[in-house]
């Protein structure tokens, strides 16, 4: 499991660089020419918009992360494990999103500057949480 922390922070490094050339300040691609759906999706995502870039994302992801099914017989246990990484990689890559952009940088990670995150609690955006407990609760289905 240390091998595949490693790899997800690495990958999540990465990634968050990556997403920092791509919107510099403007998070959650406000300013990129992205489609958005507005309506029921703004309730899942915690009040922000689904973009075309993110589900384009999050496919590209799902299978990065289902690669090793290649090599391995998938399970129902092994899915678990991978969708339970696979939410705790977007709150990894997030938070490091915001140690990275020299544009933003983790002193603005408050909620009266991060305008995407609409949603809070005890200083934290409530989709981190969210996400969080969802992900250890597949992790530890995974596991048992």
């Amino acid at each position: 499991m240390i091998k595949i922390l490693i790899w997800m922070i690495v990958l999540a490094f990465f990634h968050a660089l990556q997403e920092c050339q791509i919107e510099g300040e403007a998070g959650w691609c406000k300013n990129l020419p992205t489609f958005r759906i507005n309506v029921f999706f703004r309730k899942l995502l915690g009040g922000k918009p689904l973009t075309g870039y993110h589900i384009f994302l999050m496919i590209m992801f799902q299978i990065i992360f289902h690669i090793p099914f290649i090599f391995i017989t998938w399970t129902w246990k092994s899915e678990s494990i991978t969708q339970g990484l696979f939410m705790w990689y977007w709150i990894l890559e997030d938070i490091l999103w915001f140690i990275v952009n020299p544009k933003y940088t983790l002193k603005r990670f408050l909620k009266k500057d991060v305008e995407w995150h609409l949603r809070w609690w005890l200083g934290i955006p409530l989709s981190y949480w969210v996400g969080g407990v969802i992900g250890i609760i597949l992790l530890i289905l995974g596991s048992n």
